[in-house]
């Protein structure tokens, strides 16, 4: 098996892209190959945490089409193992045998990973002892919100994905780098999330996904429930304050956390608008509704108010609305007047 150095493998930048098929992959990220490090992705048959394409041998090919442009273009390839959830499977030979014939699979197609990111201590302690040319990240869903965490398994991690309600917290996260300079370790953030801050439905919402289970429960009849607390809290509560207290951050503004983080991943899987995601934070420039740009995408739910991404005010990303405020909220009203200033109402 080819287990090349994955340090060695060259990459440019910095942003960490989610391969998509909604839209062509590789006419998106061909203009931006300098800032695009790195390509994160579920091998057919694997589950994530997001629902799974019904991989036809077409879609297929396409992935490995899609996959093979980015290692010949010297982006990182990340694959996921990162279901929140993996039943009574998650401490077996199964799940190892899954991850190593997985593997194998993608080696014998030149498509050998650089990273592997999971959910599952299990599944990187495997990894650790058997495949140590791979770099281990942790997943953002794994919700690690310090060092003190990181530091519990910095033996069987490399590379760590910060806790998503702390991601506008800019003192965190140079705290999180400091740490991670002096363990060996790499750490990183999601820019786009559109979830609600601290949202109490994340691990239901995962575990949903986990066992492939999303379609049937959008469907449930009879029940009157949504697993995606956001689409009841902004749709039916228009609650649309809150999208001020979220934890994305704008195109304009990653500048300012890249000095302290060694990848930014863009959520941009199974969401509606990729290709203009990859521009708007490729390019740091963005004219339109925020609101397309987030993963979950709520401009149906806002309809007809958009989201001014140039109305912020020009101190948006360093005053203390921007950063860490929210995370302990005392409905003060900033941010009802940021709202005020950036929602626009189309006809």
């Amino acid at each position: 098996m080819n287990n090349q150095d994955s340090s060695q493998c060259p990459s440019g930048g910095k942003l960490a892209v989610g391969h998509f098929f909604n839209e062509d992959f590789i006419h998106a990220c061909s203009p931006w190959k300098k800032r695009i490090g790195e390509v994160f992705f579920a091998w057919p048959g694997v589950l994530s945490c997001r629902p799974a394409p019904d991989f036809t041998p077409e879609l297929r090919e396409r992935l490995v089409v899609d996959l093979s442009w980015a290692r010949q273009n010297g982006l990182k390839l990340d694959t996921l193992f990162n279901c929140n959830c993996y039943g009574e499977q998650a401490i077996s030979y199964e799940l190892v045998d899954l991850v190593k014939n997985v593997l194998m699979e993608m080696d014998k197609l030149g498509l050998f990973p650089n990273i592997v990111t999971t959910t599952s201590p299990f599944i990187a302690t495997i990894l650790k002892r058997n495949f140590p040319s791979i770099k281990i990240r942790a997943s953002v869903n794994m919700r690690a919100h310090g060092t003190i965490g990181f530091e519990a398994v910095a033996d069987i991690f490399d590379e760590f994905y910060l806790s998503r309600e702390h991601h506008r917290d800019l003192e965190y996260v140079k705290q999180a780098a400091r740490w991670a300079e002096q363990n060996g370790k790499r750490i990183g953030i999601q820019l786009n999330s559109g979830c609600i801050r601290e949202c109490p439905f994340q691990t239901f919402h995962d575990n949903i996904h986990g066992h492939n289970r999303a379609k049937q429960a959008t469907n449930a009849k009879g029940f009157d429930f949504s697993f995606m607390l956001c689409q009841k809290h902004f749709g039916l509560d228009h609650a649309f304050e809150d999208i001020i207290r979220a934890t994305w951050i704008r195109p304009e503004d990653a500048s300012l956390w890249e000095p302290y983080v060694s990848f930014c991943k863009l959520a941009t899987r199974r969401i509606v608008n990729p290709t203009k995601i990859v521009e708007a934070y490729a390019s740091r420039n963005y004219d339109g509704n925020l609101l397309d740009l987030l993963d979950p995408v709520h401009s149906a739910l806002f309809s007809p108010v958009i989201i001014d991404n140039k109305s912020f005010p020009h101190d948006w990303a360093t005053s203390g609305i921007g950063t860490a405020c929210a995370q302990n909220c005392t409905h003060c009203d900033r941010c009802a007047a940021i709202f005020k200033q950036v929602a626009k109402c189309i006809p």
